[in-house]
């Protein structure tokens, strides 16, 4: 069975406004950013790879507790990338690092 890959982007949506990327527009919103994102899965990955965009603020408080908590001490900024729930970027959305991470899950093989 081929592996898939879930990028989660966890954000505060508080904190609009962030510089991405030179892959998409240098100031946008991060929901558009994950929207972009998605579109870029899609065709790169068609129906291997899927985006969620989570607003943590509006969604279960219950859901993603060690994240919160880090959130709260400061230790880790907005957005927070999650790649098959593990937490692998935060504080932005750079393309590049997210596909290199992705083509690392995808290269470990298909699930046994």
């Amino acid at each position: 069975m081929l592996q898939r890959v879930h990028i989660q982007i966890l954000d505060n949506p508080m904190e609009d406004i962030i510089a991405s990327n030179e892959r998409f527009d240098n100031y946008s919103t991060n929901k558009v950013l994950a929207e972009e994102l998605q579109k870029e899965m899609s065709f790169s990955y068609p129906y291997v790879v899927s985006v969620e965009y989570v607003d943590l603020f509006m969604d279960d408080e219950s859901d993603f507790p060690e994240i919160r908590e880090l959130l709260r001490h400061g230790a880790i900024n907005t957005p927070v990338v999650l790649i098959n729930g593990v937490p692998k970027i935060h504080g932005g959305i750079p393309y590049a690092v997210i596909k290199t991470e992705i083509e690392k899950v995808l290269s470990s093989g298909p699930l046994h």
